[in-house]
């Protein structure tokens, strides 16, 4: 039991979900799936803005070549980008993943400088649903929904369709970007906490992730 609890958990705080496919986008120089450029924007607000939709488009269509595009390079110090790849294929093709629905990127932070480079910080919105791995066991169920509130309670609120025995998980999520080559990539917070533990995390913007 304990097990399958935690194993649904990592894979919902480290945002290895799978959103529910939607609509896309027509792509146009104001409007991006999930993104408005605005007209005011800097070169590098609309650089990093097409990058998050990008990023965000991928996850939704599991095209996980272009995500690890996104990952962050130095995270390939801890596992090789050949080894994250096959984690990765491992993860999506076990049917496990959470869905994610009704993502929206509810603020996207100014763009600042740091000693690598320049980041943003970006507040996301989204309803994670969790297939009940023991449908036929309510007790276990009931179990499960009282961990993962406690678990995420800070994070968001948790509750149980029993009929169709989802777990309902509506949450924020903050990711910090970073662009120190060129290009922006993405590491949510729970995953920089591993990095900074690894050493790979920018020390100066550490203070940031609070």
């Amino acid at each position: 039991m304990k097990n399958t609890l935690l194993s649904i958990t990592l894979l919902f705080l480290t945002a290895c979900n799978t959103p529910e496919p939607q609509e896309k986008s027509k792509l146009d120089s104001n409007h991006l799936p999930y993104v408005t450029i605005e007209k005011s924007d800097t070169k590098e607000m609309k650089e990093l803005k097409t990058a998050l939709s990008k990023y965000t488009q991928a996850t939704i269509d599991n095209d996980i070549k272009t995500l690890i595009d996104f990952i962050y390079p130095k995270a390939f110090n801890i596992v090789s980008k050949e080894k994250m790849l096959e984690m990765l294929n491992t993860t999506f093709d076990s049917g496990k993943v959470p869905k994610v629905k009704d993502v929206k990127h509810t603020k996207i932070e100014e763009i600042k400088k740091y000693d690598a480079g320049l980041y943003s910080i970006i507040t996301s919105s989204m309803t994670t649903i969790v297939k009940s791995p023991r449908p036929d066991d309510a007790k276990f169920e009931t179990y499960m929904l009282e961990t993962l509130q406690k678990r995420l309670s800070s994070r968001g609120t948790v509750t149980l369709d029993k009929e169709k025995h989802l777990f309902n998980i509506l949450h924020t999520n903050k990711t910090i970007a970073l662009n120190e080559n060129g290009s922006w990539k993405f590491v949510g917070f729970k995953q920089a906490e591993k990095y900074i533990s690894k050493g790979i995390f920018p020390l100066s913007l550490i203070d940031k992730l609070n």
